[in-house]
């Protein structure tokens, strides 16, 4: 394989063609990871320098190295995908945003490009997803295109376009589960043998369904909103969200200030709803072909038959592995825990 690496102001230095290992790890929700290891020489030294940027021409996704380490006769280049860099940014103002979570994640790219000036954000393409309804300031312009994407299910890139030019994009995974008819359905089960190590959790330990959100003011003069999603014939479990942060803008009307108070209510309950997850491990096999019958991010079917549990997951991570001319995909379903959208205090 290939592995093209790029200085960020000077273009193409060279190419690598005999690495010995190569772990190219995607991730939906967040930065992914590479380790590539190569025979240590001084002109890989010279080469694989930090903050250089690795290419394939078969993915979006571009790399930038993070760590040099010498491992015996090899040197272990690792680092995380170049959305990565988004970290190096925090939000600078107060961002009120109420519009679709696409443009949402989009319109917060401002900040990257105030401390990454050759990062820009692609065009709004209209992808599905409920409206956004926030306020978050000072917060780490990660974590936040994080957990838009975790709650909106969509993903995203920053994609190494040459010398001067990154590009963020927001994406969605199509839904290949047995339960819909647009597509052909794809289907990973112990019962196929393309499954591995399966996880099945289900629990409500941690589950509430009524939220008092309170905002600004003191005592009995304190804007409170309550969110309840008691379903009938359910016991009620009540959680206080403290949202003092979210702050009246001006011109902003108390309808519009108390919908922010309840979309915070409402991701906190997400937080804490009752947990139904299936995780494991897969297996590419010939029927369903990685990159052509399925991808990062698709929705598929995952079978545990021994114990009749079927359940509809998204593929939230592909971990490629590419050692001694042969190459395996692993891919990861689901999460064990809920998603989160949580913009209080924490600047991570």
């Amino acid at each position: 394989m290939e592995l093209y690496i790029f200085d960020r102001a000077q273009g193409l230095q060279d190419i690598v063609d005999n690495a010995t290992s190569i772990r190219w790890r995607r991730k939906y929700f967040e930065p992914g990871e590479v380790e590539i290891h190569v025979p240590a020489s001084k002109e890989y030294m010279d080469l694989l320098q930090e903050k250089r940027i690795i290419r394939r021409i078969d993915r979006r996704e571009a790399a930038i190295i993070e760590q040099v380490e010498v491992v015996g006769n090899d040197l272990a280049i690792t680092g995380r995908m170049l959305s990565a860099i988004l970290s190096n940014a925090i939000l600078s103002k107060c961002y009120t945003l109420r519009m679709a979570p696409e443009r949402a994640m989009k319109a917060l790219i401002v900040e990257g490009t105030r401390v990454v000036p050759e990062l820009s954000a692609a065009a709004v393409t209209g992808l599905p997803g409920d409206a956004v309804n926030l306020q978050a300031t000072y917060k780490n312009l990660l974590t936040v295109e994080t957990r838009l994407a975790r709650t909106s299910g969509l993903g995203f890139l920053v994609e190494f376009a040459g010398p001067g030019e990154m590009i963020f994009d927001v994406y969605a995974g199509k839904d290949r589960s047995v339960k819909q008819t647009d597509r052909p359905r794809v289907i990973f089960s112990d019962e196929f043998g393309n499954l591995t190590a399966p996880r099945y959790t289900k629990t409500s330990v941690d589950y509430k369904n009524r939220a008092y959100v309170g905002g600004q003011g003191e005592g009995a003069d304190r804007v409170m909103v309550l969110v309840d999603h008691v379903e009938a014939g359910e016991d009620v479990r009540e959680i206080f969200v403290d949202a003092k942060d979210i702050q009246v803008e001006e011109g902003m009307t108390e309808a519009e200030y108390k919908a922010l108070l309840q979309q915070r209510g409402i991701d906190k309950l997400a937080e804490c709803r009752k947990v139904e997850s299936f995780e494991g491990d897969g297996e590419n096999v010939e029927n369903f072909e990685y990159m052509k019958d399925w991808d990062l991010g698709d929705i598929v079917t995952v079978e545990y038959t021994r114990l009749g549990i079927t359940m509809d997951e998204r593929v939230t991570e592909v971990e490629e592995v590419f050692e001694a001319g042969v190459a395996t995909y692993t891919p990861v379903f689901g999460s064990p825990l809920p998603e989160k959208l949580e913009f209080g205090d924490d600047t991570e």
